[in-house]
């Protein structure tokens, strides 16, 4: 076999190889998009999924940790709201800042009661409106 054969062949393995692994682009959050495509609601599970740990580590008392998930889920609520622009996802957005800033102070109590008052508005996101257009 010719080197320039050679070369040509194991380039052609070494790019079918990592094809599949460079070609799978990330939203803004850092997800495959190949999770988000097709499911408009994604962020929104996301969300909801993060809040609902929120909540039960700031029933455990534990006020970092109910930070670090509401974080996840205000990056997961904020994407939802920039393709959807539903209130109530915006209103969620406000009380898990709310909950963010007072899990960082050590308050697992105020800040168990802002996720829970944002899971509220993401399940209420999450019901198809009954008035068309909304």
């Amino acid at each position: 076999m010719s080197y320039r054969l050679l070369t040509v062949l194991l380039s052609s393995a070494v790019v079918a190889l990592a094809a599949p692994q460079i070609a799978r682009a990330q939203d803004p959050v850092g997800h495959a998009i190949d999770s988000v495509i097709g499911n408009p609601d994604y962020h929104l599970g996301q969300a909801v999924t993060h809040t609902q740990e929120a909540i039960a580590h700031g029933q455990k008392g534990h006020a970092h940790s109910l930070a670090h998930h509401a974080e996840e889920a205000l990056v997961n609520a904020e994407a939802q709201y920039a393709g959807d622009h539903n209130p109530h996802v915006a209103e969620a957005a406000t009380h898990l800042k709310a909950a963010i800033k007072h899990g960082h102070k050590g308050h697992a109590q105020s800040a168990t009661t802002h996720a829970q008052e944002a899971l509220t508005h993401l399940n209420a996101a999450s019901e198809p409106s009954l008035l068309p257009g909304l």
